[in-house]
């Protein structure tokens, strides 16, 4: 199908949309840039039944579309595109506006509800575990700046099936920093020299990237949260990561070796 037919099917569907049949919209779109032709001619031009051409012009008439020049022969001319519809879209832009007033109305009728009660609506995402799986290989491979990961003994699975992903992201320049559980079996895990270790007390596993997007893993793996940049949550994990990463941190680890600087995060 060439470019024009396309062009002209998505015309054709805009004038039914406009409200015109199918024939209405074909023989409207037919008149355009001809001035006055006969029914005739325009039932070749655009392939309508010649019987039924004389019905659609008059239909076409009424809705203030097309001239009709009575004198014999008749002939027909297409009316202003712009002049012909500018009512109907009016009509629409009201009926917009008003759809828009309502639900501009029901939202604040529920936040107002929301606020009362001391509450506001927000939205996460529960993944189930190959989705998990899935978005974090995904997030590692778009990551650009940074790649925070907390990690209790379960952790350590999911860690090594996205350890050549942390590979790669740690070669483009990603700055990696992996806090381990206590009872972790990190030593386990070869990872880059580059990554930044350390060992604290971790309940949950949890994954964040660029500082912008945080996944939240269960203890068994089977669920997870995402959280992106608009939720609160994600600030609180955030900061609460480089707390527990910070503190002691003048007893850096010595990346050559497999031993874990020990953070004790109760206050």
């Amino acid at each position: 199908m060439s470019n024009e037919n396309l062009i002209n099917n998505e015309i054709l569907g805009g004038l039914e949309e406009l409200g015109l049949s199918k024939y209405e919209a074909s023989a409207y779109l037919g008149l355009l840039g001809k001035g006055m032709i006969s029914a005739t001619e325009l039932a070749f031009c655009s392939d309508l039944p010649r019987t039924k051409i004389y019905f659609i012009l008059k239909k076409l008439e009424k809705k203030k579309l097309v001239f009709i020049n009575n004198q014999k022969p008749l002939t027909f001319r297409a009316l202003s595109p712009k002049e012909s519809f500018n009512k109907l879209l009016e009509k629409y832009e009201k009926k917009v506006k008003d759809l828009t007033d309502i639900i501009n109305s029901l939202q604040r009728i529920n936040d107002e509800g929301l606020e009362k009660k001391g509450l506001e609506e927000r939205r996460y995402l529960i993944l189930n575990q190959v989705y998990t799986d899935k978005k974090i290989t995904d997030l590692i491979k778009s990551s650009r700046e940074t790649i925070n990961i907390s990690l209790n003994s379960w952790g350590n699975i999911l860690l090594k099936s996205v350890k050549d992903e942390i590979l790669r992201a740690v070669i483009r320049g990603v700055k990696v920093k992996i806090l381990f559980d206590h009872i972790s079996n990190a030593d386990s895990i070869i990872l880059p020299n580059a990554v930044d270790k350390k060992r604290a007390k971790i309940s949950s596993n949890m994954f964040i990237f660029d500082n912008d997007i945080v996944i939240l893993i269960n203890n068994d793996g089977t669920k997870s949260a995402y959280f992106d940049s608009h939720e609160i949550f994600k600030t609180v994990l955030s900061t609460h990561f480089d707390e527990v990463w910070n503190l002691e941190n003048s007893n850096r680890i010595n990346i050559k070796n497999t031993k874990f600087e020990s953070i004790n995060i109760s206050r």
